[in-house]
């Protein structure tokens, strides 16, 4: 009789495994992410934005500079992820026209001044990010120096937001909680008012790729999922399901590239996920620390590591599998590539210490960063900005964005949660 509990158990144990594998990786995705809207209407909760940050209306000097070009854009923190828009901004210009009149009847004449004023626009860089405090979304603009609150939902706690390319939707993504524990939630926020929906809960990662699709990683202790889908969470399928778990995915253009989540401790590794098949290839490793940085085109990728307590920043080239050594040392999340993919701009430290990266990504080591720009071509670095030497802040500086036209760089400083600008 023992011997037969122990093999019904057994035989239920099986079952609940397969149950389970499948529900997590072969059961059918909906065809569509939504699943509802708890957040409908606006002002919804009591959160208010950070202390610096309007409440209504626009407004002008916003911010404060701190050197010629270099400016704070925000005291209080925002989520990371921006976007760097190209804008144009109205301006009122007036002519004044001055006009003879001569009468028949007389000798004298008379002189009329018209005024007119023709409206015109001039090109800007605006930057739209969120407060974390409250999920308000701000539209900032670099050189007219004005900052608005285009959405007033109210959405608190916002840790990370990807944009979709014009700016219209942000997918940010916040810890809930739920039946006692906490879970990533990700909300599809309509960055000029309405109302958005909410994406599946538990996803670690949502992700803008090009200008109309969305991935989505659901990563856990028994593995990976993967899926695509249109922006707007229609037409979703799995892309991948993969045994590896608590991975990081960079979406690109071509492929994504994959790495387990880095750590002094274990070895690292880096994969190349064909867009087509969902197959993993392994590229780099075993690497200590191992992350990476890929461009939009999927065609070179930035990777850091550490080697015996010396860290290493490399550029891997995906055609011919080859690595470079760069002139600088910081971790790849410092970086961001150049429009042109010729180039990267990243913040690197004045001192590397600690147990890297573990140390860093766990806050108990900060740095103070200089910004450099450094040609892949060459190899060449060029010191940008010492926020310390110019603008007497230290920042430690994450989360770098540049607009298209390669005019403004964006940055946060990953201790306080502030917003920087600095005009190249």
């Amino acid at each position: 009789m023992k011997r037969l509990f122990i093999i019904i158990a057994g035989i239920v144990v099986i079952i609940g495994v397969i149950a389970l594998v499948y529900f997590v990786f072969l059961a059918p995705k909906s065809a569509n992410l939504t699943v509802g809207d708890p957040f409908s209407g606006t002002g919804s909760g009591t959160a208010t934005p950070s202390s610096d940050l309007p409440t209504d209306g626009v407004v002008k000097n916003a911010g404060t500079t701190l050197a010629p070009r270099f400016v704070k854009i925000t005291d209080g923190p925002v989520a990371h992820g921006v976007i760097a828009l190209n804008v144009r901004i109205p301006v009122a210009t007036t002519d004044s026209v001055t006009t003879d009149t001569v009468s028949l009847s007389a000798t004298s004449s008379t002189s009329t001044t018209t005024v007119t004023t023709v409206a015109t626009t001039t090109p800007d860089i605006g930057v739209r990010f969120i407060d974390r405090a409250s999920g308000n979304v701000y539209a900032y603009v670099v050189h007219a120096r004005t900052l608005t609150r285009i959405s007033n939902k109210t959405l608190p706690g916002i840790q990370q937001a990807s944009w979709t390319p014009d700016g219209t939707r942000a997918y940010a993504q916040f810890l809930a909680t739920s039946g006692g524990s906490e879970q990533i939630n990700t909300y599809a926020l309509n960055a000029t008012g309405g109302d958005g929906y909410l994406l599946e809960n538990g996803l670690s990662e949502a992700q803008v790729v090009g200008s109309s699709t969305l991935f989505t990683l659901f990563s856990g202790s028994t593995g990976s999922v993967g899926t695509l889908s249109r922006a707007d969470g229609s037409d979703s399928h799995t892309l991948f399901s993969s045994l590896l778990s608590a991975i990081i995915v960079h979406p690109t253009n071509r492929d994504l590239f994959a790495t387990n989540r880095p750590s002094s401790a274990i070895d690292g590794y880096a994969f190349q996920i064909n867009r087509a098949t969902g197959g993993f290839s392994r590229i780099l490793g075993a690497f200590p620390g191992l992350s990476i940085l890929p461009n939009i085109s999927g065609s070179s990728l930035v990777y850091s590591f550490t080697d015996s307590g010396t860290y290493n920043l490399r550029v891997y080239d995906v055609a011919t599998h080859s690595s470079t050594a760069l002139p600088v040392a910081t971790l790849s999340e410092k970086c961001v590539w150049a429009p042109n993919g010729l180039s990267i701009y990243c913040a690197v430290p004045t001192n590397l210490s600690g147990n890297l990266p573990d140390d860093w990504y766990q806050g108990a080591v900060t740095f103070t960063d200089r910004i450099w720009k450094i040609d892949l071509t060459q190899r060449v670095a060029t010191l940008i900005l010492d926020p310390n030497q110019v603008g007497k802040v230290n920042v430690d500086a994450v989360n770098l964005t540049l607009d298209s036209s390669e005019g403004v760089l964006i940055f946060t400083d990953k201790h306080t949660g502030a917003l920087y600008s600095y005009t190249l």
